[in-house]
């Protein structure tokens, strides 16, 4: 592992074991489209299901009337005392959870039927090498479905976007976009089944409630929005409604298959 690689790690676990609770209610993880998306665009039938960087554990639990058995993964502990407490408080009985890295996923080779991952690989340090460890323990035949936030394709904007993320979270790695996803995918050796983008509205100050954030980041956040460039302003689509700002987040989906 890279020194980079540790820190982003190191980053990861900072954020999430203090506020591994957050994300059981948060609005975005626990009520977005994109959750019965992941379920409806993966349309698993039985088998073993692994879920990546689980989080709460959303997704996992959206699919698990869908299979046999589903694996919530994640590398923080803490998280997967979240998740656990969700899983609970939904009756789910078929989950069996795994503290493990996505760069590294403890699973043999060729061990699960689906795969997911959710909101979580902007995270991560190595995209690549995650997509690749998802393919790697997925059977042939087996599918698996990504969605995370994606940034513009223009390279100034991307990096607009990214700092103003990595702003609000320390541990937002980078978002990429969705053509360089797919390429991603391709070079792993998956083979692209389906793309399609969903825009999210978020409302800034349920999205700036976090511990950790001082009243300077939070000011710094709303200048970005108040001052966007032509681009981001297309992208993200600030704007006002009774008194309260809210802004667009674009999530990518991908739908891919091992061979």
């Amino acid at each position: 592992m890279t020194d980079d690689a540790a820190r982003q790690r190191e980053k990861v676990q900072k954020i999430y074991s203090g506020e591994s609770d957050y994300y059981i209610t948060s609005t975005p993880h626990a009520k977005s489209s994109s959750l019965s998306r992941a379920a409806e665009v993966l349309n698993p039938e039985g088998g073993m299901h692994l879920d990546v960087a689980t989080g709460a554990g959303h997704t996992a639990f959206q699919i698990a009337p869908m299979c046999d058995w589903v694996i919530p993964s994640d590398l923080t502990k803490s998280m997967l005392g979240s998740t656990r407490k969700n899983g609970a408080e939904k009756g789910v009985s078929n989950a069996r959870l795994l503290c493990t890295d996505a760069e590294s996923i403890a699973l043999r080779d060729a061990s699960v039927d689906s795969v997911s991952v959710r909101i979580a690989p902007h995270h991560f340090s190595d995209v690549q090498g995650a997509i690749g460890e998802m393919g790697r323990v997925l059977k042939p035949g087996g599918r698996l479905v990504y969605i995370d936030n994606i940034a513009p394709e223009e390279l100034p904007e991307a990096k607009g976007y990214n700092d103003f993320e990595a702003l609000r979270d320390p541990s937002h790695n980078r978002c990429d976009s969705l053509p360089v996803l797919v390429e991603m995918f391709e070079e792993a050796g998956l083979e692209i089944l389906y793309t399609e983008t969903i825009r999210k509205r978020m409302d800034f100050e349920e999205w700036v409630d976090r511990p950790h954030l001082t009243g300077g980041d939070r000011e710094g956040l709303k200048r970005f929005l108040a001052e966007p460039s032509p681009a981001i302003r297309h992208w993200m689509n600030p704007h006002e409604e009774g008194g309260k700002l809210y802004f667009d987040e674009i999530e990518g989906v991908i739908l891919a298959r091992r061979g």
